[in-house]
């Protein structure tokens, strides 16, 4: 039996695909209440702005990859710690697309406030992501001339990327993308003799 998802996430769900179609600024709470079928005085019982609900899914968004990325290397040996992490994230990212796109388009719509605590929360996710690569750096399982930080915002930027042009109905799977992704970040893309 199928569990019925709760009115809060219905909600991100469904300002997460109005936010990605419509864009941010031009979606309205009158077409939100209406995709959602209920009266647009009851929407303001579960939030107070509009804003509210960017924020959430931008924290929300980020807080799911990063809860798949830790229990993804918690489960792994230390060798295979960042393939895990990469195949989670890209699973996680691809669940979540519009959150994700959302989040990732729309972060300057957010007042300063609660644009820096989105940011603190990115860069924790992307502080785990550079402990791991230092750690395969100094373990020797990846290169150690190329400055972790650089190496981070190169993987990060080739996982992110991936909510904007992957195709469900390709032949490929989520899993099998970031397993993809997962080798040639690791093992590159050169060909071997």
């Amino acid at each position: 039996m199928a569990v019925e998802p709760s009115t809060s996430e219905r909600l991100l769900t469904t300002a997460a695909d109005l936010f990605r179609r419509k864009g941010y600024a031009q979606a309205t709470t009158r077409e939100l209440s209406d995709a959602l079928g209920i009266r647009k005085a009851s929407l303001y019982h579960h939030i107070s702005t509009k804003e509210d609900l960017l924020y959430a899914i931008s924290m929300h968004s980020l807080a799911r990859i990063a809860e798949a990325a830790e229990a993804a290397a918690a489960q792994a040996p230390a060798e295979e710690r960042l393939r895990a992490v990469i195949r989670a994230h890209v699973v996680s990212a691809l669940g979540e697309r519009d959150m994700q796109m959302v989040t990732a388009i729309e972060l300057r719509a957010l007042s300063p406030e609660r644009r820096r605590e989105v940011i603190a929360e990115r860069d924790r996710y992307q502080a785990l992501v550079r402990r791991l690569i230092a750690a395969d750096q100094q373990a020797g399982r990846l290169r150690g001339d190329i400055d972790s930080k650089l190496l981070t915002l190169s993987l990060l930027n080739l996982l992110n990327w991936t909510i904007f042009w992957f195709d469900p109905d390709d032949e490929l799977s989520p899993e099998q993308l970031g397993e993809t992704l997962a080798a040639v970040f690791v093992e590159g893309a050169t060909g071997r003799a």
